[in-house]
């Protein structure tokens, strides 16, 4: 799935978030809450759906959701007392409320499999003759 929403973009092939020009580390957990919630948009997602997502077969206080969801926000510029992308459904979970469209995944060329870069460029042979 790749969604563009404000100025970021998530990747979950790529297990990768972008904001602006620059990629946003975020550790394993976080991307998996903002796939959940982007998957389910714009319903709510159960505090008890994201934690056996996040942490199956384990028992976690509520307070790790909610300090994933402040790193979620903090990540995506989601900041201030009136949260725009992650919404807060009281005594039930959290939802995504932004505006995201969904974007065609690239299709990836043979040297992107072999994770090789294209050789073009000044001074750098083109394959022709």
């Amino acid at each position: 799935m790749k969604v563009r929403f404000g100025d970021c973009v998530f990747d979950s092939d790529m297990r990768q978030l972008q904001r602006g020009a620059s990629a946003i580390d975020l550790p394993p957990k976080t991307l998996v809450l903002l796939e959940a919630l982007l998957e389910q948009r714009p319903r709510p997602v159960s505090k008890q759906d994201l934690q056996d997502r996040l942490w199956p077969d384990t028992f976690v206080s509520e307070s790790s959701l909610a300090r994933l969801v402040a790193e979620l926000r903090h990540a995506v510029g989601d900041e201030g007392s009136e949260p725009r992308l992650i919404r807060t459904v009281h005594r039930f979970g959290y939802a995504f409320a932004g505006e995201a469209q969904a974007l065609a995944p690239a299709r990836p060329t043979p040297a992107d499999a072999l994770g090789l870069a294209p050789l073009a460029g000044p001074g750098l042979p083109t394959g022709r003759r």
